[in-house]
């Protein structure tokens, strides 16, 4: 028996060996079939590529998966056909692996292989051509082509034992295709088609063939049609979306009450109407109800299903309270209600809710004060109450919810210090508390926030100094606690009614073109920016806006805030700001917005500003600053009011400093002139006496001379000898030294220039 057992054990191993020896063989080739076969630097002959080769996993000493999402390949379809060849592979994904050519059959796969996904790529062909490619891949069960160029293509095609296919973000056009894909695929489970060109209305033909469906998507095309007729055609549906679409109608009750299975049904950004019906409460398995962005009206249903973790209403007409009832729906994770005309106060049942992670309220008509049992909330992310008419401090029990990352209840009637608490709550990245009566010293513990990006506090009754410690987070951000929020960024226009430099909204499930529903105010938006949050800096941020503009602040402006590199946005206007401008602040090169108006800063733009490069806006207006403004740069290139009412400030785009600057070079030049008059005159009276005493010796030797020549009785020769003493001597002596002192006095008479400089050229001004 042991020597039978040895060679059934050495005739394995060789038949695992020959197995083994196959799949590296077909690695090879594949790496070798690439156009940059570098990119598969590990996939070297002799090594273990069970362990080895990157992106392959094995099972009992075969492939088994192969992973190479995001590396790019830059390859043809056709070379993939080489592992799909792989005998035992189960799971091959090269999605974003930057692969071309047409989806097709260019050979068998594998006995084994269920699940392909090639999503994101820049693969062409027809569904019939994905049809035929998983006709030779006999137990595939998910195919994933989402983010390809699949188009429309002849019908006929079969999926016989596919359960998942997703083929969103492609270019599927035709409506019939959704009925052709169902018909094809009696065993399919999920089918994705969203975000393709798909138009025309559905009609209760096209989806024949739903109900053996758990999952359909057919969100953002442009399909329109009745839910009315839609629904009762997909009644064992879980999982059903149709946002993003034109459909219309109200919700069929009678349709909701037979949807038994139901767990998301997702109808946002749509033009549905009516009331929400009442027999939602009977979907005991509903999870995820979202009716975002339509125009359903009445008021908020009192019953939901205790398992309800999401409840989307926002941007519809919905009017009345909001229901304390659901306080019972004690899964919910995420409950949005903004953009409605919802009224009274905030249910304190809502602190019952404790998975609670999302809590938007904002536009509404809501009053009162915040309930304190939202504290209880220890998972609560995100509390989003602007625009209401909310009023008192906020409460000390949401210390407790320390996983808080926005709180934003900037509009409303909030009143009290900032608690100092908030410095402690490490996610904390966005801070809206603008346009309240919040009062006391901006807390030094917000510097403590290591994750803060947006901190807006304008139009408060703040007062004392802007701390340093705000700085202190710079450099330390790394985790993006917001990234991937929808949001929309209203930029104010600047002018003189305007307060903030702009307001940032979460901005999910609502339609950019209802902006005008926000509260109307003198302030013109510029621009609107929408989009989704990213954070622009890795492992080094600091703060990308701040603005504590109007309100009541004192003293200098901390040099600290010049470290805080990476913001976008600095407000700081119409406060009682004090001494000069720290250079520090040319530091800040992403800086757009600028503002430090309507304070009492004194000196110079510092010459630092000079650098600041992504300006687009900078205001320095109504201060006590002086000198020239930097003409390097960006700063000349502003309108004048941007630097109006400050009265020793001159230069470009003021009037050119040529005032001043000749007043400065007059009296510097009256020094200059006394002074050098002075050492003139010194000089000219010992030039005088020195003639004097020459002239004196020589009149003194002539009349000697002619005493001695009168002795000799020469008249004719005497005569002679003082014409050339008189025109050579003494007359020369004479003329000389006057055209020196001429030459001086005459350097001193002439007008002197006075040079105003100014970089790079040097101008001269005559006075």
């Amino acid at each position: 028996m042991d020597a039978v057992l040895l060679v059934a054990v050495l005739n394995l191993v060789g038949l695992v060996c020959l197995a083994s020896a196959g799949d590296v063989d077909l690695l090879i080739s594949f790496k070798r079939s690439l156009p940059n076969p570098e990119v598969l630097a590990s996939w070297t002959p002799g090594s273990d590529y069970c362990t080895s080769f990157s992106g392959v996993s094995c099972a009992e000493g075969y492939v088994s998966s192969v992973n190479l999402d995001s590396v790019s390949l830059s390859s043809d379809f056709r070379s993939v056909s080489i592992l799909l060849a792989l005998e035992h592979l189960e799971s091959l994904s090269l999605c974003s692996a930057n692969l071309s050519g047409v989806v097709r059959r260019s050979s068998s796969c594998g006995e084994r292989l269920s699940e392909l996904s090639l999503a994101g790529n820049e693969l062409t062909g027809t569904v019939s051509d994905v049809a035929t490619l998983v006709s030779f891949c006999p137990v595939l069960r998910t195919l994933n082509l989402s983010g390809n160029a699949v188009r429309y293509g002849p019908a006929g095609y079969v999926f016989p034992i596919l359960e998942t296919l997703d083929l969103s973000f492609n270019k599927i056009s035709a409506v019939a295709e959704i009925h052709q894909i169902l018909l094809a695929g009696p065993g399919l489970k999920y089918l994705d088609l969203s975000s393709n060109a798909i138009s025309g209305e559905i009609s209760p033909e096209v989806l024949d063939g739903c109900a053996h469906l758990s999952v359909l998507n057919l969100s953002s095309n442009h399909l329109s049609g009745s839910l009315s007729d839609i629904l009762p055609s997909c009644l064992t549906v879980e999982d059903i979306n149709l946002s993003n679409n034109n459909f219309s109608g109200e919700i069929p009750e009678e349709t909701l009450t037979q949807m038994a299975h139901l767990r998301v049904l997702q109808l946002s950004f749509n033009n549905i109407t009516g009331k929400i019906p009442k027999s939602l409460s009977n979907l005991t398995k509903l999870e995820v109800l979202d009716f975002s962005s339509n125009a359903l009206f009445g008021s908020v249903p009192y019953g939901f299903s205790s398992s309800l973790k999401e409840l989307r209403l926002q941007n519809n007409l919905f009017v009345g309270p909001v229901p304390a009832s659901l306080g019972n729906c004690t899964m919910l994770v995420s409950l949005d209600i903004s953009f409605n005309y919802l009224t009274g106060p905030i249910p304190s049942s809502i602190g019952a809710l404790s998975h609670l992670r999302d809590l938007m309220m904002w536009e509404n008509l809501l009053d009162g004060e915040i309930p304190s049992e939202l504290g209880r909330i220890s998972t609560l992310e995100n509390l989003i109450l602007d625009n209401n008419a909310l009023a008192g401090q906020i409460p000390p029990n949401l210390s407790n919810c320390t996983n808080l990352n926005w709180i934003s209840l900037s509009s409303n009637h909030f009143s009290g210090e900032i608690p100092l608490w908030i410095g402690r709550l490490q996610n904390l990245a966005i801070l809206k508390l603008g346009n309240n009566s919040f009062s006391g010293a901006i807390p030094r513990d917000l510097g403590e926030c290591k994750s803060l990006i947006w901190l807006d506090l304008n139009s408060n009754r703040l007062n004392g100094t802007i701390p340093p410690n705000l700085a202190k987070q710079s450099g330390n951000i790394a985790v993006g606690f917001v990234t991937g929020k929808r949001y929309v960024y209203l930029k104010n226009d600047g002018s003189k009614e305007c307060r903030g430099a702009g307001n940032l909204l979460e901005f999910s499930g609502i339609r950019s073109a209802q902006l005008n529903r926000l509260p109307s105010h003198p302030c013109n938006f510029t621009r609107v920016y929408v989009g989704s949050t990213r954070y622009t800096f890795n492992k080094n941020g600091s703060m990308i806006f701040l603005d504590l503009s109007y309100n009541y602040l004192s003293g200098e402006i901390p040099k600290e805030l010049g470290s805080m590199s990476y913001l976008m946005v600095l407000n700081l206007g119409h406060n009682m700001l004090t001494g000069p401008i720290p250079l520090e602040l040319g530091k800040l090169r992403y800086v757009a917005v600028f503002d430090l108006s309507h304070n009492s800063l004194e000196g110079a733009i510092p010459p630092s500003f000079g650098g600041l490069s992504m300006l687009s806006e900078i205001d320095l207006s109504n201060n006590k600053l002086s000198g020239t403004i930097p003409e390097s740069g960006q700063l000349v290139t502003f309108p004048s009011y941007r630097y109006d009412n400050n009265s020793g400030l001159c230069g470009l785009p003021l009037p050119p400093c040529v005032r001043n600057s000749i007043l400065d070079s007059s009296n510097e030049e009256g020094k200059t002139h006394r002074r050098q008059a002075s050492i003139a005159g010194s000089v000219a009276l010992g030039l005088l006496f020195s003639i004097f005493c020459i002239v004196a010796a020589i009149l003194i030797a002539m009349e000697s001379k002619k005493r001695r020549m009168v002795k000799d009785n020469s008249s004719s020769t005497r005569d002679i000898y003082m014409d050339s003493i008189s025109h050579s001597s003494t007359a020369w002596k004479m003329t000389s030294t006057k055209e020196a002192l001429i030459i001086n006095l005459a350097t001193f008479d002439k007008p002197l220039k006075t040079h105003f400089c100014r970089p790079p050229g040097c101008h001269e001004w005559l006075p």
